[in-house]
């Protein structure tokens, strides 16, 4: 009969093969297939650029346009730096109407976020 500890540490290394397995799985294989998301090189067109009242966050809304298969959807983008962070993933919709309600919370086709919080919507989690 084997010892608890050579039971325990063949656990651990298991363990750790498995989770370095799923980490390099999700780092260098999914983005090389490009599988989980359908639409990630999908086309987007520029639909309309908003600005809080006080200009403190720029937002660039865009249709993805993905052919006949699949349909329209919006993405709205928060601009930080020069750089996209997408805040809002509506399938199914074609335009954005975006209102701000005060200098962070704003209202992007009926559903509303708090900048400031780091909110976002995704149509996958709702």
């Amino acid at each position: 009969m084997k010892r608890p500890i050579v039971i325990i540490l063949s656990i651990l290394s298991s363990v750790v093969l498995i989770v370095a397995l799923a980490l390099f799985i999700h780092i260098y294989i999914i983005p090389i297939l490009n599988i989980g998301n359908s639409q990630t090189n999908t086309p987007e067109t520029f639909l309309m650029a908003s600005q809080s009242p006080d200009s403190k966050y720029n937002l660039e809304a865009y249709r993805t346009e993905p052919g006949a298969t699949v349909d329209f959807s919006i993405r709205v983008y928060l601009i930080i730096d020069n750089r996209k962070c997408i805040i809002y993933d509506a399938y199914h919709e074609y335009e954005a109407k975006i209102n701000w309600i005060d200098n962070t919370t704003v209202s992007i086709n009926g559903k509303t976020l708090d900048i400031s919080q780091g909110e976002k919507y995704d149509w996958r989690t709702q």
